[in-house]
C-alpha cells in the first residue's frame, strides 16, 4: 500500500518537472491501484476468517473508493508543487488526465453506494469524515497546524485498515473476537506507509513510539486466528527483506515491494 503521506522535511520543487523513463512496475503504483489492490484481497481475507459474505458491489464499491482517495491526494500534492516521486511527476505532466480518473472513481464510488446496507454506508459516512479531516490537516495550512510524520502515518493505518474491515466491524460478532485481527491489519498498513517514508526520505529512522507500535505488531498476531498469523508473518519477514536488501538505496523497487508485500493472504489462498 502506498504511502498517503510526504515528507514535509523532504525536498520539493516548484518548477515543472522532467521527464524521465518509467519500468513497467511501477505504473500500478504510478496510477495508485497498488492500495485498492490490497484492500479488496484483504477484505476479503478477514470476511473469510470472520465467515461474513461479502458482495461483488461491495468489493467494488471498496475499489473505486480507495482509488478516489489515494488519486485526490495525489492529485492535491501536485498543487503544493511536490514531485518526489514518479507517482507525483505523473500527476504533474498528466493533470487533466488525473482529473479525469478523480472524476471517475468518485461517480462510481456514488453510485455503487446506493446498493450498499444502511450500517455499512453510515460507517462509511464516518470513515469519510475521518479522512476529510486528515487530507485537511495534512493539505490545507490551518494555522500552522502539523502532524507528526509517526502520526500521520498511523492515521492512514487505522483509516485504511477501518475502511478495509468494515464489513467485520458493523457485523453481529462480538468485538473482542475481531479487534486484535483488525488491528493488526491497521499496524501492518502503518508500518507499510512508515518504511515507505523511510525510504523515501533517506534522513529519517525508527523513533522509539515506531519500536512500541512494532511490538504491539507481535503481541497482535499471537491472538489472532492462524490464518492471520501467517499472513502478517509473511508480510513482516517481506518488509524486514526489502528494508536490509533495497531500502533507501532502493526507493521505487523498495515501495513497490513493501505494498506487494501486504498481499501475503494470496500466498494462504495458493497454499490451501
Amino acid at each position: 500500500m502506498e504511502n498517503l503521506i510526504i515528507n514535509s522535511n523532504g525536498p520539493t520543487s516548484n518548477a515543472q518537472p522532467n521527464k524521465e523513463s518509467t519500468p513497467w512496475w511501477l505504473f500500478f503504483n504510478i496510477l495508485a491501484l497498488d492500495a485498492p489492490i490490497v484492500a479488496i484481497v484483504w477484505q476479503h481475507f478477514l470476511a473469510e476468517n470472520f465467515k461474513i459474505e461479502i458482495s461483488k458491489t461491495e468489493t467494488a464499491s471498496l475499489f473505486f473508493t480507495v482509488w478516489f482517495i489515494y488519486l485526490l491526494d495525489h492529485f492535491f500534492d501536485s498543487l503544493k508543487g511536490i514531485y518526489k516521486t514518479q507517482r507525483h511527476l505523473f500527476v504533474a505532466r498528466n493533470q487533466k488526465i488525473t482529473i479525469a480518473m478523480i472524476t471517475f472513481t468518485f461517480t462510481t464510488s456514488i453510485c455503487l453506494c446506493f446498493s450498499l446496507s444502511k450500517s455499512l454506508i453510515l460507517g462509511g459516512l464516518i470513515l469519510v469524515g475521518f479522512i476529510c479531516i486528515y487530507l485537511l490537516l495534512v493539505h490545507a495550512n490551518i494555522a500552522n497546524i502539523k502532524l507528526r510524520n509517526n502520526c500521520k502515518e498511523l492515521l492512514v493505518g487505522i483509516g485504511f485498515g477501518s475502511g478495509v474491515a468494515l464489513p467485520v466491524i458493523i457485523s453481529n460478532i462480538e468485538i473482542r473476537t475481531w479487534l486484535p485481527a483488525v488491528l493488526l491489519f491497521c499496524l501492518l498498513c502503518w508500518l507499510n506507509c512508515r518504511l515507505i517514508d523511510i525510504w523515501e526520505s533517506n534522513c529519517n529512522s525508527l523513533s522509539k513510539i515506531d519500536l512500541i507500535l512494532i511490538l504491539f505488531i507481535f503481541y497482535s498476531m499471537f491472538i489472532c486466528e492462524k490464518p492471520i498469523l501467517f499472513a502478517a508473518a509473511i508480510t513482516l519477514i517481506c518488509l524486514i527483506l526489502v528494508n536490509k536488501f533495497a531500502g533507501s538505496n532502493k526507493p521505487r523497487i523498495s515501495r513497490v515491494l513493501a505494498d506487494v508485500s501486504l498481499l501475503s493472504p494470496w500466498i494462504l489462498w495458493v497454499i490451501a
